[in-house]
């Protein structure tokens, strides 16, 4: 691994701060996307710099280490995959690849049942037993077909199709004690909640939460503003709205409890660690290269819903 640079001091300083202060910056990146905490550390993919990094807290300073490059690739997500390694999905390359605990690329897979070529895989999550839930998102316009779809990766490498017709497939959570698979339905502001059969098959599907009937989401600024990544804890889902710089927090039964405010309007990712810290990241613009962005965290206190 390549050591990229210290984050900067306000990591330290920020935490100092009040209860309702900004949260902490703990990395900078080029389109931070896909945030997994792993291994005691935060990985996060950067789709403007065709690497994956990694926050690496062993350090008197959080230092940002590269842990796989690939040109050409474009990544926006990183999940657990087979007995060890993780699976990357590759934006703007159109397939999604292996990658091995140390960082060494092996498979790639590109072709779709059916033998479609995969159109823009976009946010993934791990299905608990070495596969991996992926969404290939489609054309990002409100006028376009809705041509979203939901795949799962065996870890043996099959690929499935389990949902299709979205608008947008985006951020995606497995829940897999009520085998409930999450989906950002981006543009259609929604989430929805998809019931799973042993074999993957989808066997109920609902919606979980509604932003056109959201109080905290229902005014927007940007027109393709939408659900984006998603993260689960036992009790909450964090949701981040990208265009907005918010996140939302449910409760399981879809109840909005709290939204939290960030700098990057173009917020995609979220993760909680294992100290209950929730991190977000994102980009200050989507239309300027190499799309400068920050991962940032908020303290347990600083995310809890009020009572």
């Amino acid at each position: 691994m390549l050591v990229t640079g210290a984050v900067s001091g306000l990591f330290f300083g920020v935490l100092c701060q009040s209860a309702d202060a900004a949260p902490a910056i703990v990395a900078v990146g080029h389109y931070p996307e896909g945030l997994l905490w792993h291994g005691g550390r935060m990985l996060f993919a950067e789709m403007g710099a065709d690497r994956v990094s990694v926050i690496d807290r062993a350090h008197d300073q959080p230092v940002k280490l590269e842990f796989w490059r690939d040109e050409g690739c474009g990544p926006t997500a990183i999940a657990p995959f087979g007995a060890s390694g993780f699976l990357i999905n590759c934006h703007l390359g159109r397939h999604v690849v292996e990658v091995s605990a140390s960082g060494v690329t092996g498979r790639r897979f590109g072709v779709a049942p059916g033998g479609e070529q995969l159109r823009d895989p976009n946010a993934s999550c791990g299905d608990g037993r070495g596969g991996v839930f992926f969404s290939d998102s489609g054309v990002f316009s409100t006028s376009a077909p809705a041509s979203g779809r939901v795949y799962h990766l065996s870890a043996a490498g099959t690929l499935t199709e389990v949902a299709r017709n979205l608008r947008y497939a985006n951020g995606v959570a497995f829940d897999g004690t009520s085998r409930t698979l999450y989906v950002s339905e981006h543009l259609a502001r929604r989430i929805l909640a998809l019931r799973l059969d042993g074999s993957g098959r989808v066997i109920a599907s609902s919606v979980f939460a509604d932003f056109s009937r959201l109080p905290a989401a229902r005014a927007f600024s940007y027109p393709l503003a939408g659900p984006d990544g998603i993260a689960l804890r036992a009790d909450l889902l964090a949701v981040a709205e990208y265009g907005e710089g918010r996140v939302h927090l449910f409760d399981r039964a879809g109840g909005h409890r709290n939204t939290l405010r960030v700098a990057m309007p173009f917020i995609d990712t979220v993760a909680w660690d294992a100290e209950d810290n929730l991190y977000a990241g994102g980009a200050y613009s989507n239309s300027e290269p190499p799309f400068e962005g920050v991962v940032v965290r908020f303290a347990p206190h600083q995310w809890r819903p009020p009572r």
